[in-house]
């Protein structure tokens, strides 16, 4: 017997809702950026620095100033500050001595050279080049570096822009779960669980696309807490367009419990800022507390991560995208208003 099912006003609602799921997934697809080229000559100043003679550091310092130039100025001026200008050339040698020897900054170079053999760190530069495919796609007048100086210190910096826009990565700060970083100092707040749970070598690409593009996003110029939610928001969403195959609990530096916390408070969110009228608050010491790292967030249940708001404002710029669709990325990121971009996103939390 040949059955007919009749289309009833909760069936046609149930095909709508579902060709819609897959109109937004066709959205969300990320471009074929196969065409578009963006090098990156990697560079080791860390192996060549930790194979300097001891019995001659001098010429090894020499050495390392004739190989990487701008990179090896940066480094011992504000790296490793052994060109102080009260230090005489002795006095740095000595103290680059004392630095190459130094048992942690040993122990640091042994885990490096374990965790990122020459082929990782060959995967580690392809996987920086396919997001600096995407950043040209959506930012094609945008500066990009064509290099990547790796590097060790005592845990100064994860990565930072230098010289003409050329890029730098410590690799102390990416030795994974494996490497105990309280027990280097337990009172110091970047060794907090909270931070160095993004120190594994799979957030590299992700923290050097997140110094790319705070350079390149202008911070808003109101002290409004609903300014910086949105400019959080806009390079939060950036980075999801340049790395759309990264999980989205590496891309917010959470666990994947907290990750689901925000996608199911987006709503908690939202009414938490209203019903204390913070939107248009212009405390510095507020916006510090709400979009600067943290173990979780002021005012929300001790399960929030740091920076809820943060997620808020990249779910914001989501829905403005969708009602602004002609909007390229550099004209959403040259808005500065962020009240502007609240209202002309029709924002709804789910």
């Amino acid at each position: 017997m040949k059955v007919i099912a009749k289309l009833t006003v909760r069936s046609l609602f149930l095909v709508l809702i579902l060709h819609s799921c897959a109109d937004d997934r066709a959205e969300l697809s990320p471009p074929d950026v196969s065409s578009l080229r963006s090098p990156v000559e990697l560079i080791r100043f860390d192996e060549v620095m930790m194979d300097i003679d001891t019995a001659d550091v001098a010429s090894g310092m020499k050495r390392l100033d004739g190989e990487f130039g701008d990179f090896s100025d940066v480094y011992f001026r504000h790296i490793t500050p052994l060109r102080r200008g009260d230090l005489s050339p002795e006095e740095q040698a000595l103290a680059m001595k004392a630095f190459l020897t130094y048992p942690l900054i040993q122990e640091i170079h042994q885990r490096v050279a374990e965790r990122f053999s020459p082929e990782v760190m060959n995967g580690q530069k392809e996987k920086l080049e396919q997001a600096l495919r995407y950043y040209k796609y959506y930012l094609p007048d945008a500066p990009r570096p064509d290099t990547l100086v790796a590097f060790i210190a005592q845990f100064e910096l994860a990565a930072f822009l230098y010289g003409d826009g050329q890029m730098a990565v410590g690799l102390d700060f990416f030795l994974g779960p494996e490497f105990d970083y309280q027990s280097v100092d337990p009172r110091e707040p970047i060794f907090s669980d909270y931070l160095a749970r993004a120190y594994t070598p799979d957030h590299m690409t992700s923290k050097l696309m997140q110094v790319l593009i705070d350079d390149y996003v202008p911070r808003p110029r109101a002290g409004r807490l609903v300014d910086f939610i949105i400019y959080e928001g806009k390079k939060a969403y950036l980075l999801n367009k340049v790395l759309p195959e990264t999980p989205d609990h590496l891309l917010h530096e959470v666990t994947e419990e907290q990750m689901n916390w925000l996608r199911d408070n987006e709503i908690a969110i939202y009414a938490s800022l209203q019903k204390e009228n913070q939107f248009f608050d212009e405390s510095p010491d507020l916006v510090r507390k709400l979009t600067q790292p943290a173990p979780s967030s002021p005012g929300m249940p001790a399960e929030s991560p740091g920076r809820a708001v943060n997620y808020l404002g990249e779910k914001i710029v989501e829905a403005f995208i969708r009602a602004n669709p002609q909007t390229s990325m550099e004209e959403l990121l040259a808005i500065e208003n962020g009240q502007e971009i609240l209202a002309k996103a029709r924002y709804k939390p789910r």
